[in-house]
């Protein structure tokens, strides 16, 4: 019905072009504003991306002055190949980047009121930790997700929230648009804007609930494996009536927990413009629009509120040239298209500044000539997903308009919506809309003559409210009227939904480790008027609409009222980090022992290398001796890894040393002690027994190759590494908020693996006390049995310790305790081992004589010399020895291979005085000796022609009665014994 000019002129065009007391802003120059606003958006009409970008020159001198001019400090001139959409103007120019991107609060505030930055979250870019842009999180809290929605007032409701978390909780949050490449993060550096796939995304709460609240590792895995990008997020931030009952579904399923209000009142009604308000005040009543049977009044409503058309339309169905000749106008002179759409995305939209200014016109659906009892005027209608009633509503008063949208059941989204009145207001076209509040575009019209005008409809009620559809059946087309809900939708506070196991995720069994997201969320709230300050303030700026502007507005309330925020923060949030120190004096202290300790191993390893053949040395088998050496080195090692800083290098480490070194120590004792114990028990039976060094090294390499294998198995599966432990203290830091001190300590996920270590070390200690503790009644004699036992009870005491130690770990409340004392317990047990096994082999060398390993020549000369020089000492020179020192009437004994068939008392051996009997006595007790030489180190002592000995078989044939029981007084030892002790293990 609209008249088009065409002109060619293009003087013409901006001479007669109506002003726009909103668009452009005012004083910019149009070489620093890029006013396109590009709205991309699919065919099925998905929510924007809106951007306005103010351009730059990124090399030239003034680029990042010119945008602190024209933001704020911290804006930077960036080039466009950075930047994810930019206008035609800026395309080899730069953009001015986001002030905000290390924290509102801080660049609004100034650093020396508010000290913090930002922690980092998933959606910043690598490296914006290193380049300062962010921080990561000290107490390494769970991402929360918030969904944006596709409305202002939601938006805004989760930036505050985002600010809050990020930069005074430290907690990582960020925006969900439900876009793989749209940002609505406030700290996004390029500025995005995008709006929400969805109006209310419930897969994206189940996607979250589902994944145990883990959306980064949710998104993490789906990239991976090269999946689609699916939502995931934690918080809706609003929800309106029309959803109640879905709302309720998703409470009785799990989904979500029972919702809290938002703070605000919102309120959904139809509106018209304050010009056509004026022009017919009764069209802001159902009223004066209700026309039941009048068909004068059907078609009064049809030709006022004509339908708005897109431009791709007025090219193709207005204008006989399909724009191919532009500018155009309308019969008022107004500008109305300055050319054809240049895409598919711009031929759909219903207003684009400076391009193409919109079209009402009528349609068959307002004919009223040819469709006198059916035709309608248009209501623009929201998205059926929304909280609309509209069809309904209409239906039943009797209204007769109807919505045209390309989406189901008539809806338009939520751009075209604005698009429309933008076009309405332009061309200053009568227009029916249903709208709601809080919602910024009120505040861009407000004191203006499109200034929205509610329309009365009948008020609300519970039986009204109660049959009106829910959104399924809104969305289905089927029924879309519903039942008797004619009434007005009621003003209704708006819900804040939150995923189920957010609360779970962020509230572990530890204190210290709680995340406030969940309180700090769920306390937050925003009423009307706050909204509607940050509406006004948005529009107020006018510098760059749809980038800027609402971040500085979102940014500057925030920073206002930033002690009302506060109190929706938990107690004793937020918190600060004091790790606790290991350098303090117990850990030197641990430290020295430990290093003494190790000092000492090494000392003994070289003095027995180099002493390796001496007697004492050799009957104890050098090779043993080095096993042992190695073993309580490593345990050294163990506990200078003990006493220093956990790291993960370190804490793999120390059960690896610890362990094998315990090995080492334990398996060659037990194998040396059964070997006594093997000997005594044979040889108490009279059985020749051979002794092989191989048995040692088989065994010990057996067993250690086992450990190894485990301790691998260990460090693959569920590695002993660096864990921390968190403790809430009572201190309170400068922001006001208590002082978590963090503890490192080294743990594996399972206890079991450390609970299957221990039980293998007390296992083999176990054995070697038991062999031990069979060889107790061994003949002093027996100096090796005696001081092996005393090493394995040792080494047992030292390892219950630190069982102990590691079982009560928890009630102690304090790894570093436990680190340091474990230290000092492991230093100990190797300075015990070197002080009860080493050291008399040390002391015999270095003073000789003072023990009876260090006598010259064989054991069994040693053995026989000490029992001679007794008995001398004690009791009269040998009977059978002449004056001359003579052993003349010592009788020899032959020497030949027989199994011993008993084992005499040296008593039974020894003669009467009756010399009649001398010889019989002498034959009866005639010993057979087979001490000879094998390929494994036996003693070769085949060949006996040591005085000593023949002294001691004189003595014990041949001298007094009471000479014999003085040798049994001394020695206490039976023949088989005494041979024993000439052997070398």
């Amino acid at each position: 019905g609209n008249t088009i000019k065409h002109s060619r002129n293009r003087s013409q065009q901006i001479a007669t072009m109506r002003p726009n007391p909103f668009w452009p802003p005012q004083g910019f120059s149009p070489l620093l504003l890029l006013v396109s606003a590009i709205l991309n958006y699919s065919s099925n009409f998905g929510p924007v991306l809106v951007s306005a970008l103010i351009a730059c020159e990124p090399n030239g001198p003034d680029g990042d002055a010119f945008c602190v001019e024209k933001y704020r400090p911290g804006s930077h001139c960036i080039s466009n190949t950075d930047t994810a959409s930019s206008t035609e103007n800026a395309t080899n120019e730069g953009t001015c980047s986001n002030p905000f991107l290390s924290g509102c609060l801080r660049n609004y505030l100034g650093a020396e009121n508010f000290t913090r930055i930002r922690v980092c979250n998933s959606d910043d870019e690598d490296g914006a930790a290193e380049r300062g842009e962010c921080v990561k999180s000290e107490f390494d809290y769970r991402e929360v997700r918030i969904l944006s929605q596709d409305w202002e007032s939601a938006m805004f409701s989760a930036w505050v929230m985002q600010i809050v978390l990020s930069e005074v909780l430290g907690v990582p949050a960020t925006i969900e648009t439900g876009f793989a490449d749209k940002s609505s993060n406030f700290y996004d550096p390029k500025l995005g804007f995008s709006y929400g796939e969805m109006s209310y995304d419930y897969e994206a709460l189940r996607a979250a609930l589902n994944h145990d609240g883990d959306c980064q590792q949710f998104q993490t895995e789906r990239k991976k494996n090269n999946e689609t990008y699916k939502s995931c997020a934690h918080v809706m931030p609003e929800s309106w009536n029309g959803q109640r009952k879905e709302v309720a579904t998703h409470e009785e399923d799990g989904l979500i927990e029972p919702t809290t209000g938002t703070g605000g009142v919102g309120k959904l009604s139809w509106y018209i413009p304050y010009y056509t308000a004026e022009r017919d005040p009764i069209l802001l009543s159902y009223f004066g629009l209700a026309v039941g049977n009048d068909t004068t009044k059907r078609r009064k409503i049809a030709e006022t509120f004509l339908r708005p058309q897109t431009w791709g339309f007025f090219c193709e169905k207005i204008t006989s040239d399909n724009c191919t000749h532009p500018p155009y106008y309308d019969g008022e002179g107004r500008l109305i298209a300055v050319g054809p759409p240049s895409d598919k995305s711009e031929a759909v939209r219903y207003f684009l500044p400076d391009s193409f200014h919109g079209l009402f016109n009528a349609t068959d659906e307002n004919n009223c000539d040819k469709y006198p009892q059916t035709c309608t005027g248009h209501l623009a209608n929201v998205q059926c997903d929304w909280s609309t009633f509209a069809a309904g509503q209409a239906h039943h008063l009797g209204i007769p308009v109807k919505s045209s949208g390309p989406m189901v059941a008539g809806g338009y989204s939520f751009t075209d919506m604005i698009g429309i009145y933008r076009a309405a207001n332009f061309t200053r076209s009568d227009v029916l809309i249903y709208w709601w509040t809080p919602e910024v575009n009120l505040q861009e019209y407000q004191g203006t003559d499109a200034e929205f005008q509610r329309v009365l409809l009948p008020s609300p009620s519970e039986e009204c409210i109660e049959s009106r559809i829910p959104q399924d059946k809104r969305c289905s087309g089927i029924d879309a009227i519903g039942g008797m809900g004619v009434c007005d939708a009621e003003a209704h506070t708006i819900q804040k939904l939150i995923v189920s196991n957010l609360y779970e995720i962020t509230h572990p069994g530890s204190e210290a480790s709680r995340s406030p997201a969940y309180d700090t969320t769920k306390a937050m709230k925003f009423s009307d008027l706050q909204i509607e300050s940050m509406f006004r303030n948005w529009y107020r700026r006018n510098i760059d609409r749809w980038n800027y502007d609402p971040r500085d507005s979102v940014c500057a309330w925030a920073a206002e009222n930033l002690s009302l925020l506060q109190r929706n923060i938990p107690d004793s949030h937020p918190r600060s980090i004091a790790v606790q120190k290991f350098g303090r004096a117990s850990s030197y202290a641990a430290m020295a022992v430990a290093i003494i300790a190790m000092f000492s191993v090494g000392a003994v390893l070289a003095f027995t290398w180099k002493n390796r053949s001496e007697n004492v040395f050799v009957y104890a088998q050098p090779n043993f001796l080095f096993m042992l050496l190695f073993g309580l080195a490593l345990v050294c090692i163990g506990a200078i890894l003990f006493s220093t800083k956990p790291s993960i290098g370190s804490c793999i480490a120390r059960p690896w040393f610890v362990i094998l070194g315990s090995s080492l120590q334990i398996v060659p004792l037990i194998v040396k002690v059964a070997a006594i114990n093997k000997v005594c028990q044979e040889t108490r039976r009279m059985i020749r027994t051979t002794i092989r060094p191989k048995m040692l090294y088989k065994a010990t390499g057996v067993i250690m190759g086992l450990v190894s294998l485990y301790l691998l198995i260990w460090t693959f599966v569920d590695p002993y590494t660096l864990q921390t432990d968190k403790e809430l203290t009572s201190f309170v830091n400068e922001d006001g908020g208590k002082i978590v001190q963090i503890t490192y300590f080294c743990e594996s996920s399972s206890s079991s693996w450390s609970i299957i270590s221990f039980s293998y070390q007390f296992l083999l200690l176990v054995a070697a006390t038991v062999l031990a503790f069979q060889n107790q009644n061994a003949d002093t004699m027996f100096n090796e049995s005696f001081r092996l036992a005393l090493v394995i009870y040792s080494h047992f005491l030292f390892t219950l310790l630190r069982a102990i130690l590691w079982i009560f770990r928890t009630k102690l409340e304090d790894h570093y305790v436990v680190s340091i004392a474990s230290s000092f317990l492991l230093s100990l047990d190797a300075l015990a081992g070197l002080g009860i096994y080493f050291l008399p082999k040390v002391k015999a060398v270095i003073m000789p004589g003072t023990s009876l390993e260090r006598s010259p020549g064989t054991h069994l000369s040693i053995t026989v010399e000490q029992i001679v020089r007794n008995a001398e000492r004690n009791q009269q020179p040998t009977p059978s020895s002449t004056k001359d020192g003579s052993d003349n009437d010592i009788l020899p004994i032959d020497v030949e291979k027989k199994k011993i068939e008993r084992s005499p008392k040296i008593s039974e051996m020894a003669p009467t005085n009756d010399s009649s009997n001398n010889n019989a006595s002498l034959e009866r007790n005639r010993v057979v000796m087979d001490i000879s030489a094998d390929g494994d180190g036996g003693l070769n002592n085949s060949n006996h022609e040591d005085d000593s000995f023949e002294r001691f078989l004189g003595y014990i044939n041949s001298g007094p009665e009471d000479a014999g029981k003085t040798l049994v007084q001394e020695s206490e030892l039976t023949f088989s014994q005494w041979l024993v002790t000439s052997t070398k293990l």
